[in-house]
């Protein structure tokens, strides 16, 4: 091998060695200064925080509410009770009348005649039996002559009692206080017996009347108190004064008839209501509606606070309430209620949980220090909402 041969070799070993030598001189840097070396980290998520209280079902009366609806104690249709033709109106539709007050009157034609003949006849059937009784006495007249006479007298005051009733028909007035609700008789026209010449109701006392489910009639008894709110928002305490025994074939549903006070005649027949009617007492938790929430798979319930900060949901039966206030059931006797931040957590969340201090009814009454940004309402907007 000649001698510039070996050189070129020489050279090309050194310049590989030379450029290695630089990368080992980083690992083994590298190596000896693992201090140096930046470990980048994703930084933690930070937990949801919530606000709760610790809630404590207590007895609370538990109502029975049903729609139901306004009806006259007493609704009559006023018939005529003979043949005539009507000649005089007593009553306007919508007019309160009283007892033996004119509605209708009819026209009379022979009818006095026919009170006078008959009349005429009763003080000849008189004259007669009398006559028969003084001539049995003196042994002139047999027994059964007086009481062929008496026969005929008490035949003819029976004649004389249909025509006075015939003439009285052709009067018909009210039979108790009330309000003439409809009038469909006019004058001119010709009424058979039974046709309808007025329907009179009886509006005080009102009733409200709802139908009651079979699973609850059993709870109501005559003589309970109730509260009525009519469509007009008017509220009316009443009494339950009859309760059905035998059920609707149809619906399966009891009538309960519950009486409440119309003095002034301003409730209407046919009004909507609301009927509340306590029938005992539940343990319940007293809550904020604005606590309620649904789970995924609709079910109503309320958000909790569990061992380790964990959320669970637990579904609840509505036991009655206002706006302001729902009572719910189902639910352990004492919880910890989360009142803000439910409705940004789910089931089986870690979260923060801030308490909340409660008033005698076991309600919220002030907000604590501002939440983390995952929830930074308030609780006063959170309820408005």
């Amino acid at each position: 091998m000649n001698a510039s041969r070996l050189i070129a070799i020489l050279l090309v070993l050194g310049t590989v060695v030379w450029i290695g030598s630089a990368y080992l001189g980083e690992d083994t840097a590298e190596a000896a200064n693992p201090s140096e070396q930046q470990v980048t980290e994703e930084p933690a998520k930070p937990r949801a925080s919530v606000r709760a209280i610790t809630s404590k079902a207590v007895d609370h009366v538990d109502y029975l509410r049903i729609s139901g609806r306004t009806e006259a104690a007493i609704s009559v249709d006023i018939r005529s009770e003979t043949e005539a033709r009507v000649t005089e109106i007593g009553a306007l539709k919508g007019q309160s009348v009283k007892k033996g007050d004119l509605i209708a009157k009819l026209s009379v034609d022979d009818r006095l005649a026919r009170v006078e003949k008959a009349r005429a006849l009763v003080a000849q059937r008189e004259l007669e039996h009398s006559a028969a009784k003084s001539l049995a006495e003196k042994n002139y007249r047999s027994k059964t002559g007086v009481a062929q006479t008496l026969a005929l007298l008490e035949e003819a005051r029976a004649d004389l009692t249909i025509a006075r009733t015939e003439l009285n028909n052709t009067e018909i007035r009210a039979p108790f206080d009330g309000i003439v609700e409809n009038r469909p008789a006019e004058v001119g026209d010709l009424l058979s017996v039974g046709d309808t010449v007025a329907t009179l109701i009886q509006s005080d006392p009102m009733l409200v009347v709802a139908q009651v489910p079979e699973h609850s009639i059993s709870a109501i008894e005559p003589g309970q108190l109730a509260s009525v709110m009519l469509y007009d928002g008017t509220r009316h305490d009443g009494v339950v004064r009859y309760t059905a025994r035998v059920s609707d074939n149809n619906t399966r549903t009891f009538r309960v008839e519950v009486e409440i006070n119309n003095a002034d005649l301003r409730i209407p027949d046919g009004m909507t209501a609301q009927l509340q009617i306590p029938v005992g007492t539940k343990r319940a938790h007293q809550v904020l509606p604005s606590v309620l929430t649904l789970n995924d798979a609709g079910e109503l319930g309320v958000r909790a606070i569990t061992e380790g900060n964990e959320v669970a949901f637990l579904p609840v039966e509505l036991q009655g309430g206002s706006r302001e206030r729902v009572w719910i059931g189902g639910l352990p006797q004492e919880f910890e209620l989360i009142v803000v931040g439910h409705d940004w957590v789910k089931e089986g969340a870690i979260v923060d949980v801030v308490h909340l201090q409660t008033d005698e009814n076991g309600l919220p009454i002030a907000p604590s220090p501002a939440l983390k940004d995952t929830d930074s309402t308030t609780l006063s907007e959170r309820t408005a909402q």
